[in-house]
Order: structure tokens, then sequence, then C-alpha cells
């Protein structure tokens, strides 16, 4: 990959001079609509492109970019405006949300709204109140991606997904930031680290959001280079913000240790230069190594970049890769079970059937359909 290429999407200054050519910018705008980097490779170019020679073709790339750049701004108003929307609905009716990467990430990591965009919008709301934001969703005519019962979901997954008639605009709207099964975070735990800014807007605390980035990284089976960038720029900006033993402690007991170590290994093979500027990633391979844990040289090994890949993120075989990521072997023997076996309560949910006696015939309706879905040849019920 064009060495440029990544020394633009990092956060870490330009030191020296670089010298490029018309094929280099051709390399690089191809790469970062491949990961869809192209906000942030424009914004970084206007920012350091006294430090690229000749100016002239920095120029002329940027000039000529500036269409896509300009979609990529109104692509981002438009979603801020759905955004505000939203939120405005939940507070309306005494419910409180947080907005989570997308543009809220841009302005925090990157400190321009414009250099990141998002396909969804990520809205955070207490599990507590999840069927109040569905019914309030539902009302202003939001609808559901799928007809399965959304208590089935409360069991399962960390999200909900809405759509807006009229518009593409997908709302995802989250009670957790990963599978509750898999870590020791509830929504009451991610809740605690909420602030208010000076704005009075709702945000995570800089620890949450780096666990947040942690934990969707995983979701994406470690290989979307996009969350990679939003994890690196995490650590330089709270470098000196973080008591990284207490954040070391804090991902110990969620269970996110193995993650982190994958991840840094990940920074560090992309990013050589990271680890002596970007302290974070020494101090946190200490405090791990202290704690006694060994490094998944396996999965490290499974889970490198390939950035000339189109990754797909409803990849299966990955997915299941990523659950012996997880810190606890019980943990990851459950995660299997639970594909087809999940907890009774949740069976009772998907087929909207209380009794007792009917669970062994809707557990194997519910295997069908798993199988199914698979297979590509199944359906939202």
């Amino acid at each position: 990959m064009n060495s440029l290429f990544l020394q633009l999407i990092s956060p870490l200054p330009f030191l020296s001079p670089v010298k490029i050519t018309k094929n280099d910018l051709n390399e690089i705008r191809e790469q970062a609509m491949r990961h869809n980097l192209f906000q942030l490779i424009y914004s970084q170019l206007q920012k350091h492109q006294m430090f690229i020679f000749p100016q002239n073709l920095v120029n002329d790339f940027l000039k000529e970019s500036k269409g896509l750049y300009l979609k990529g701004i109104t692509l981002s108003a438009k979603q801020e405006a759905v955004e505000k929307e939203v939120v405005s609905l939940l507070r309306a009716k005494g419910i409180q949300s947080v907005l989570i990467r997308g543009n809220s990430l841009a302005k925090e990591l990157y400190n321009d709204p414009n250099c990141r965009t998002s396909t969804d919008i990520d809205i955070l709301i207490r599990e507590s109140d999840v069927l109040s934001a569905d019914s309030v969703l539902k009302e202003n005519r939001y609808d559901r991606n799928d007809r399965i019962p959304l208590t089935f979901w409360l069991h399962r997954l960390h999200h909900a997904i809405y759509h807006y008639p009229g518009t593409k605009d997908i709302i995802e709207l989250h009670w957790n930031f990963g599978i509750p099964y898999f870590f020791k975070l509830s929504s009451e735990d991610i809740w605690d680290e909420v602030t208010v800014t000076d704005s009075e807007q709702l945000r995570l605390k800089p620890e949450m959001l780096i666990i947040m980035l942690l934990i969707h990284h995983h979701m994406h089976s470690f290989r979307e280079l996009k969350i990679l960038t939003d994890i690196i720029w995490s650590l330089h900006k709270y470098k000196n913000i973080i008591d990284w033993h207490v954040f070391a402690l804090k991902i110990r007991q969620i269970g996110l240790i193995k993650i982190t170590r994958i991840t840094i290994n990940q920074i560090q093979m992309v990013w050589k230069e990271a680890l002596e500027d970007i302290s974070p990633i020494r101090d946190l391979q200490n405090e791990m190594k202290e704690m006694g844990y060994r490094e998944p040289k396996a999965l490290m090994s499974l889970f490198r970049l390939d950035f000339e890949s189109q990754y797909s993120f409803q990849n299966y075989r990955d997915k299941l890769i990523s659950r012996f990521a997880l810190d606890n072997l019980s943990t990851i023997i459950i995660s299997f079970l639970k594909i087809l076996l999940p907890f009774p309560q949740a069976v009772k949910d998907f087929y909207e059937d209380k009794r007792n006696w009917a669970l062994p015939f809707n557990y194997l309706r519910f295997i069908k359909w798993r199988v199914k879905e698979w297979t590509n040849k199944g359906n939202m019920l």
C-alpha cells in the first residue's frame, strides 16, 4: 500500500517533505475509496500540503476531487439533520440519547465534522428505554428493518435498525456496543461513563469511547481499516488524558484483553512508527504483559489486514473465528452454543409463544431458520 496514504490517515504530523507522483495520488484515491476514508484523505492533504511536493500535483488533485469531497459533506449534513430529529423526538418523551460514531466521532477525534462519513446513524440509549424508543420512532414513521420481536434482539444483539421513509437514512438504535453476553459491560455501565459537554450535549468519556471502538472493531472481525484508523486517532488524542494502568484494568474486567492485543498488533503492522510516537500503545502492551497475558499469535496471524481485499461485514467465517478473540473460554463455548440454542426466553420472544411445552418444537423451528439464514435462503420471519 502507498506509504503516503498510511501517513495521511494517521494522526502523526509530517516531519519532513514527501515527494509524490500523479500515480501515487491516483493510488491514494483508489485506496481511500475502497476503505471509505476519502474525506479524511482530502482533509489531511489540505492540512499537510506544504510538506508534499510537487505542490501543483496536490493542488490539481484537490481541485479534481472537490466534487467528491463536497458530496461527502452534503451526506454528513443530511445525516446530522436526521440525528437532531431523532434525538429531539426521544428527548420529547424523556429518553436520553448519545450520538456515537459518525459526525459526532469526527468532531471528537478529528476536530473536523467533514473528515469522516458513515453509512448509518448510531444512537445510544439505555436498555430500559428500548421499547419506549421503538414506539416513538414507529409513531414518527421510522420502520424497523425486520419483523422479529424487539424483545428477542434484547437477548441477542446490541442494536435495532430503522429506516426513515422517503430517504435512505439508516438509524441504528444501540443499547450496547456488542453482543451483550460477550463482554461484562451492561447498559448501566456504559451510561455511568456518559458526560455532559459545555454545549449541554451528552457524550461518552474518553475511556468508554475507546472501549466502544475496540468492541466495534471486533464486531467487524478486525477487518476494517477505517475503524482501526479511529482507534489510533483516539489513542493519540487521549494519550495524556487517560490513566492507562486504570484503563488496562478496565478492559481486563470487561473481557477485552485479546481484542486489544490484536488491535495494537494491527496498528504496529500498519503504522510501524506509532510505537514510538503514540505512548498508549507501549503503555498498554506493558500493562497487559504484567497481567500475564500471552499474545494470541494464531489469531494475530489470521487477522492480518489485507488492504487489497474488499471486506464484507456479513462474512460468517470471520465472524465465527473472531469469537476466539473473546477472553474467557467459557464465553467462547457459550457464544457458539447460543448460535443455535439461545436462552429459552429468547425463543419464546422470537415466536411470541410463552408456552413451556412448545419450547422443543420452537427450538427446532429456530435451528431450521438459522441454517436457512446461513445459506442465504432464510428471511426475517
